[in-house]
């Protein structure tokens, strides 16, 4: 969904082309003119190139960038398309034979120079001079961060040497002297881009003056606003598309025989502005929706719309499982998550695969087929949940061999954990001359590498016997990096040179995909969806999308900093953020994915002093946010499978979305979370769900 400034944002689609075959020509053409007349490769389709964005300039040259080959350009109006990738990054992803570029995040042309284009990908910027024949690296550091995900860049009609990059969640910055040193002029735009906790509003289109040096132009992604400023002050412009819930999602400029004109592309339009003060125009309507491969779409049919809760492998079989069944039919729910290899490594089930055996990582508690026949019975779909990365019998089998590493020791990276101690009973004597006690700590998280590929293949080989033995659906969990700890001690040994976070997990997705035909889920951080921040754990929502049937971000309210949307109330916070939120992850994953948040059904913090009332309306407003949006079910969390906050008005609220067709249907990404109106709160206590007795 990220889009950039440019002279002409085109039709990033087939209707753009036409809906025809597209000839792609993987000869590079060294000219900056039209290449000489070759013989073409087989012709793909524009489903098969994925063109995500495009930019056509003045003088008739159409740059495009392609999911699937990289920087395009064309001169025939996109019939033909040459590819010009010399200088930029590859990725490194399983089964290594491709020569695959790294996802391109954004372009800008400069306006005055058609020549001259920018290019980023999540992490990296790049300037070529030459209509994309050769690229040069820009380089950048402080003040910007590590994890900085690039959105949109623009480069300056003015000085050769300036230019900008919005970023998912850190403002925008520029360089006067092609990357030697940066600034942040979005200091002054904070009442524009806080949203609290010291996270910002996403870039998602940025563009200079061409009249002005010091007037800039930015869009806020996901609806949030088109604002200009002199670098001092900002103010917003009012734009006809915000009536209408619009996503903007690429600012160009477009110079006309009566001046310079400003073009806004959002999720269903492309406006136009004549500069410096004239009106709106409106340029064009368009479908946004996306076909998935037949495949897909039945997977996706499949996993849609499944409302249910999260059980413990110790609560599955026995009457513990019967009273949960139970707990589900009485409450209108329909899935039921379950742990079948855990936080520990432990394989829950009655396997019968050797490996497991080897590595002593069995612990059966239930007998699956069993589990999966009353579950059947009773209607239920069943979710076969498999941590991924975080194993304590895989890290410690065979010395270590699969431990992620601390460079510092050369021995298991571990996070510790400190132990707190009873403090000492007042008035207690103390022996004169005894030490004090040492602190003690215990290791929580056991991290295993996730660049190795016999970690990808031995969770694979888990998940296909699931699969073969009968479980409706594959969810990976903790499929990321670790994200506490000194994270700058950790040495990945199975890292292949040029590899990043990101390419790792891609890598177990692909072998995942080879051989997993019902659907993957994948759980991921709350935080990982509302922003782009691949860069951070490597959780990617652009890219998970390529890969998985449903994405659960956990968008646990008590688990967002309290600065986070700090003026809401705090109930009225949590439907705002599984609203928000969900909104955020399905205009990223564009069609690709389902979204299936995970709901806190538990208290934390100063939560516990919730009384009944509050907490039941602090679980009915999430999944209130939820259907709001909508997203295609959600999955109730509580560790312990206490659902005591679940309430007799669960089931009439489901039955309520479902009978509208919300649910299933909704408005498309892109649709505005105005107007909706909030979830009805009060004193009285919403009667008691049937109760896990």
């Amino acid at each position: 969904m990220r889009k950039a400034a440019g002279i002409f944002i085109g039709i990033a689609s087939a209707v753009l082309f036409g809906g025809g075959l597209v000839a792609l020509m993987a000869e590079r053409d060294t000219r900056g003119g039209p290449p000489a007349v070759k013989a073409a490769p087989p012709e793909p389709s524009p489903a098969d190139l994925r063109i995500e964005q495009s930019v056509r300039t003045p003088g008739g040259i159409t740059y495009a960038l392609s999911a699937t080959r990289g920087f395009l350009v064309s001169f025939d109006l996109g019939s033909t398309w040459i590819e010009r990738n010399q200088g930029l990054s590859r990725r490194v992803v399983y089964p290594f034979a491709e020569d695959r570029v790294r996802r391109l995040t954004a372009i800008g042309v400069d306006p005055a120079h058609e020549a001259r284009v920018a290019l980023t990908t999540a992490s990296e910027v790049f300037l070529s001079e030459d209509y994309g024949s050769s690229w040069a690296k820009i380089p950048w550091g402080k003040p910007l961060r590590p994890s900085t995900y690039f959105t949109s860049v623009a480069l300056s009609p003015h000085e050769p040497g300036r230019l900008l990059v919005g970023t998912s969640y850190s403002g925008f910055y520029e360089t006067a002297d092609r990357g030697a040193t940066w600034q942040d002029p979005s200091l002054t735009a904070t009442a524009q881009l806080n949203r609290g906790a010291g996270f910002y509003e996403e870039i998602s289109g940025i563009s200079y003056d061409p009249d002005s040096p010091e007037l800039l132009w930015f869009a806020c992604g996901f609806g949030n606003g088109l604002y200009r400023g002199d670098r001092k002050s900002w103010g917003r412009v009012e734009f006809p598309g915000d009536a209408h819930g619009e996503m903007i999602q690429g600012l160009g400029m477009l110079r006309r025989a009566e001046g310079w004109v400003l073009e806004v592309r959002t999720t269903t339009s492309t406006w136009r502005l004549g500069l410096p003060e004239g009106s709106w125009s409106l340029m064009e309507r368009r479908e946004t929706a996306r076909l998935p491969d037949p495949f897909v779409r039945e997977r996706q049919r499949k996993a849609a719309d499944r409302v249910g809760i999260y059980l413990s492998s110790f609560m599955a079989q026995g009457e513990d499982l019967e009273k949960h069944l139970r707990f589900l039919q009485a409450n209108g729910l329909n899935a039921l998550v379950v742990d079948c290899k855990d936080d520990f490594g432990w394989i829950t089930y009655d396997t019968g695969l050797e490996l497991p055996k080897q590595i002593g990582a069995v612990e059966r508690r239930f007998k699956l087929e069993e589990l999966l026949s009353r579950a059947h019975e009773h209607g239920i779909y069943v979710i076969a949940r498999v941590v991924v990365f975080k194993d304590r019998q895989l890290y410690n089998y065979d010395g270590f061999k699969f431990a992620a590493w601390n460079a510092a020791t050369d021995k298991p990276w571990r996070h510790l954990n400190r132990i707190e101690e009873e403090p000492a009973a007042a008035g207690a004597e103390q022996t004169p001359g005894q030490a004090a006690p040492q602190p003690r700590y215990f290791q929580r998280e056991y991290w295993v590498d996730p660049y190795n590929p016999f970690v990808w293949n031995y969770n694979t080989a888990v998940a296909e016997e699931l699969q073969r033995r009968g479980v409706d659906e594959i969810q990976f969990d903790y499929i990321r990096f670790p994200s506490d700890g000194n994270l700058s001690t950790i040495r990945y040994r199975h890292r292949r040179e040029g590899m990043d976070m990101i390419d790792a997990l891609e890598s177990f997705l692909v072998l995942a995909r080879q051989t997993i035909h019902i659907p993957i889920s994948t759980d991921v951080y709350g935080y990982s969806t509302w922003h782009r921040m691949g860069n951070w754990i490597g959780q990617s929502t652009e890219m998970l999308a390529d890969y998985v049937d449903v994405i659960c971000p956990m968008y646990y309210p008590s688990h967002f900093p309290r600065e986070f949307m700090k003026n809401e109330p705090y109930l009225e916070r949590a439907r705002r953020i599984y609203l928000e939120g969900t909104l955020r992850a399905r205009a990223v994953a564009d069609g690709r994915s389902l979204i299936r948040p995970y709901v806190q059904a538990f208290l934390i913090g100063g939560e516990l002093s919730m009384g009944v009332a509050e907490y039941r309306r602090y679980l009915l407003n999430q999944v209130q946010g939820c259907l709001e949006a909508p997203s295609s079910g959600f999955t109730l969390w509580n560790a312990s499978n206490r659902y005591y906050m679940v309430s007799s008005e669960l089931k009439p609220l489901l039955e309520q979305a479902n009978s509208a067709g919300r649910a299933a249907a909704g408005p498309a990404p892109g649709d505005s979370p105005a107007g909706l109106e909030p979830s009805p709160s009060g004193p009285t206590a919403p009667a008691a769900a049937p109760a896990l007795d």
